[in-house]
């Protein structure tokens, strides 16, 4: 049974093979290549979700292990449980992902309810783990005391005083009551620190060497990550925006809390949805022109006093929001517009975004905040960066 879903000996393996395979690139190259290959293995041993779902758990899992790069499959449980497992969508998946990872034959409509239970717990203040959840589904029934075993009568009323009298309360012997009191007791505990990448050092807790499959799997793995970086590459030496600027869908949700956070106006419709909108008329990534807006106006934070105005206008076409007061379906419009004939003219080699600065903003470093936004965006939001290598 594979105990991880990537463990610290195969984060280092990659790291020496990209370094050993890769030497004239970068490390901003064999970074991206040791990335998009880790993200597919870990996806790769993760429940059959929906991709939408499965890319944010692998995001989850590594941002929470983010100092070591190693999850445990216990790790992954736990994240599955804070999903909604009313859906079937995700029930499914993820009661075939742990009866193949148990050493014992679990009754699958067991599994399921049990399963159901756990994820109405307040499972982020549990310490599930495979071993925990196996040793409950497996122990012995209770036994009733002998005394009541032996009572033979016909006398209805009789028989129910003595199930009364001898049967122990639900809540101490029903294996669920049982489960949760052992779970919530459980403390949540130091995580082991297993070696950084960096290091050479392998998790105490694996043991086996991989195997050929696995040696198979994460060549392929590297083959489509280099590929991908070779595309991307060639992508960019070709004139007019490159596709790391183009539309792409984004999750809206994880967009939103960014904004929230930042106490920001354009979180509420119909800012967020009329930007997102244009972006896609014009084949402008949204995250670029809300990192615009950024720059411009700070994302215009709730507590400012024009909020409502600027919030019209907070990429300061035409000037500023003062001397162009529209409407935000306008002012976007305008934008993504404007941002896209500017990118048409782009010459190869040249840094996308500093090329917009030459006729979109007069402040010469105005590239250089807008490319810090869209980076953290892309990192906080779609699990991305953006790095443009000359």
């Amino acid at each position: 049974m594979q105990e991880y879903v990537l463990s610290n000996g195969e984060a280092v393996r990659l790291k020496k093979y990209i370094e050993m395979k890769h030497k004239d690139l970068g490390s901003e190259q064999r970074l991206a290549i040791w990335s998009d290959a880790a993200h597919r293995i870990i996806e790769s041993r993760l429940p059959s979700f929906p991709d939408e779902v499965k890319k944010q758990l692998r995001a989850e899992l590594l941002n929470k292990q983010i100092d070591t790069l190693v999850i445990h499959q216990d790790d992954a449980l736990r994240e599955c449980m804070l999903l909604d497992l009313n859906q079937e969508e995700l029930l499914a998946p993820l009661t075939a992902w742990v009866s193949s990872r148990s050493t014992v034959t679990i009754e699958d409509g067991i599994l399921r309810d049990t399963l159901i239970k756990i994820s109405q717990t307040q499972p982020s203040k549990v310490a599930v783990s495979l071993s925990a959840l196996m040793d409950e589904l497996t122990q012995p029934a209770p036994e009733f005391p002998q005394d009541f075993t032996e009572i033979v009568t016909n006398n209805e009323i009789a028989a129910t005083e003595v199930l009364e009298s001898h049967t122990p309360p639900l809540q101490e012997n029903t294996g669920w009551f049982t489960f949760r009191r052992r779970l919530v007791s459980i403390t949540i505990g130091c995580l082991v620190v297993a070696a950084p990448l960096v290091s050479d050092g392998i998790d105490s807790r694996e043991q086996k060497s991989p195997s050929p499959m696995e040696e198979s799997f994460h060549a392929y793995a590297l083959e489509l990550a280099q590929h991908k970086i070779t595309e991307r590459a060639k992508l960019r030496h070709t004139d007019g925006i490159p596709a790391e600027l183009r539309y792409v869908d984004i999750d809206k949700k994880r967009l939103r809390t960014f904004l929230q956070a930042k106490n920001s106006m354009l979180a509420d419709d119909p800012y967020l949805t009329a930007i997102i909108k244009s972006g896609e008329q014009y084949d402008v990534h949204p995250l670029l022109l809300f990192a615009i807006t950024g720059q411009e106006q700070g994302f215009v934070p709730k507590s400012h006093k024009e909020a409502q105005k600027i919030a019209n206008n907070p990429f300061n076409v035409f000037g500023s929001w003062e001397s162009y007061n529209t409407s935000i379906e306008a002012s976007s419009g305008i934008a993504a517009k404007t941002v896209r004939n500017i990118s048409n003219r782009r010459p190869g080699a040249s840094h996308p975004i500093q090329w917009l600065n030459q006729t979109y903003a007069e402040d010469s470093d105005w590239w250089v905040g807008v490319t810090w936004f869209f980076n953290t965006m892309l990192q906080e939001i779609e699990d991305k960066s953006f790095e443009w290598v000359e």
